[in-house]
This record gives C-alpha cells, structure tokens and sequence, in this order.
C-alpha cells in the first residue's frame, strides 16, 4: 500500500525460492486490475512479471476479469497485448485469461 500497490520483482524472485522447498512451481495468478484496490499495472511491471514467468518457466493465469472497472485517467492492458508487443520469445509462451461479466 506505501508504494501504491507496484509490483516488487524482487518479492517474486523471493517468493518462488520459498515455495521450492516445499513444492514445484509451475504458475503465476496475476490479478490486474486489482480488486479490491481498483490497481492497474503499469506496462513496466507487466513487461517484469512476464519476463519473470519466462525465466522461472512458470504459466501465466491473467485474471483480468475487472478490466471495465478501473478508475479514471487509469488505462488497462492486457497481458496477450503485452506479451504479443515484446516479441520473441515471450509471444510464443503459455497465457491463459479470464474474463467474464462475473467472478
């Protein structure tokens, strides 16, 4: 919240480390816009989180599905936009995303 809910990639790469102990992980949630602290990701953070998910070799699940409901002056992208402007090799990886008129 005292950074205005931006991504940590540095968190990430610490969480993951934590989960391999006691598992294997093979994905990443990522909730954009978040709810309930109405958050867009900026384009910076979702160009980290890909490339992250690339080197971790982890799937990516957008749940994008309060796209409509951002504030104002804010501006929504969507991971496939994203991952498709970074070019090779991010395009080519696995995205699945979840948008619907309700959770």
């Amino acid at each position: 919240e005292s950074q205005a809910w931006s991504l940590d990639t540095a968190e990430l790469r610490r969480a993951i480390q934590v989960a391999r102990f006691r598992s294997s992980p093979r994905a990443i949630v990522i909730i954009n816009p978040g709810n309930p602290t109405g958050n867009v990701l900026t384009r910076k953070s979702m160009v980290s989180i890909i490339k992250f998910a690339y080197e971790e070799r982890l799937f990516i699940l957008a749940d994008e599905v309060y796209q409509d409901n951002i504030y104002e002056g804010s501006e929504f992208l969507s991971f496939k936009k994203v991952m498709t402007e970074m070019g090779s090799p991010y395009n080519k990886m696995e995205l699945i995303s979840f948008f619907s008129c309700s959770k």
